[in-house]
């Protein structure tokens, strides 16, 4: 059960850190310049990553806890796989990780024009 809630939380926290570029989710932000917290973008410098990464936690804790929810529903008892299926459910989850880091990474190289 372990097994599995981890690799859901990992990989629907990295989804939903992609989410929030994908779909242009505006975040609070925080302006050093300033030192004041402000909603979206008010021009200068700002560091969105703070509520980014809230964001994609809770996100990601909110989809673990409905699989958890679902699999003790289903009468699971340990979330037992079978080790073929534990090794695909590994894989997908690092793909899907990796998809989505190298997104944020093509994404930051591109918006501060590195690439």
């Amino acid at each position: 059960m372990t097994y599995i809630l981890g690799i859901v939380f990992a990989a629907a926290t990295s989804v939903a850190y992609c989410c929030v570029r994908w779909f242009k989710i505006e975040m609070l932000r925080y302006y050093p310049l300033e030192h004041v917290w402000k909603w979206g973008r008010q021009g200068g410098p700002s560091q969105a990553w703070y509520c980014m990464q809230t964001f994609a936690f809770l996100c990601g804790a909110a989809v673990a806890l409905a699989v958890y929810v679902i699999l003790k529903s289903a009468g699971a008892k340990t979330g037992a796989l079978e080790p073929r299926d534990a090794r695909r459910l590994g894989i997908a989850g690092i793909i899907l990780m990796a998809v989505c880091m190298a997104y944020i990474v093509f994404y930051e190289y591109s918006h501060w024009h590195i690439l």
